[in-house]
């Protein structure tokens, strides 16, 4: 499976036009010897591709485990993603924004939505966030622009045109419009 996926990037590579491979891993990969085994053999299958990673069980991040969770991405190379999500859930991972990567930093903005933990696909994407919740990340993404030589910043807000609305204010808070 490996393989296939990889020849069928290979192009986007060679073009130069391959920004990452996002891993992102479900919320049953939790800290610990067995997960760290299983990340250190996901960076060797893709040795030579520039890795981000997404955690989607908040442990990683939690004050016991985040500079472990830091180092490790360090050492594997890998960009850790840093997560915008509505935090009155028990599976909600923390905003941080850690930098693991010299090369690249990523967030992804997933919404707000309460539904997350419950609702379909659509309920938990349906978010419009407001000027206050983007500017709450704009501090904290010009600080990892100052570590890292790029940042890419992904909106999941998916309904609608709520995700293009949210990058296009997001730029203006950022003073890139």
């Amino acid at each position: 499976m490996w393989n296939r996926y990889s020849a069928a990037l290979e192009p986007l590579r060679e073009a130069g036009r391959l920004g990452t491979l996002l891993f992102q891993f479900p919320h049953r990969l939790v800290p610990g010897g067995p997960a760290v085994e299983f990340l250190r053999r996901c960076r060797e299958r893709a040795a030579g591709w520039p890795v981000a990673v997404e955690f989607r069980n908040p442990g990683w991040w939690h004050e016991e485990h985040a500079d472990a969770t830091a180092a490790l991405l360090t050492e594997l190379d890998a960009a850790a993603v840093a997560v915008d999500m509505t935090q009155t859930l028990a599976t909600s991972v923390p905003p941080v924004a850690p930098v693991t990567s010299p090369d690249l930093a990523l967030v992804r903005f997933h919404g707000r939505n309460t539904a997350w933990g419950t609702g379909t696909k659509e309920e938990r994407f349906r978010h419009d966030y407001t000027p206050d919740e983007l500017s709450e990340w704009a501090p904290r993404i010009r600080e990892m622009a100052e570590r890292a030589r790029e940042v890419h910043v992904l909106f999941n807000n998916c309904c609608g045109d709520a995700a293009v609305r949210a990058a296009e204010s997001m730029r203006r808070l950022l003073g890139l419009s």
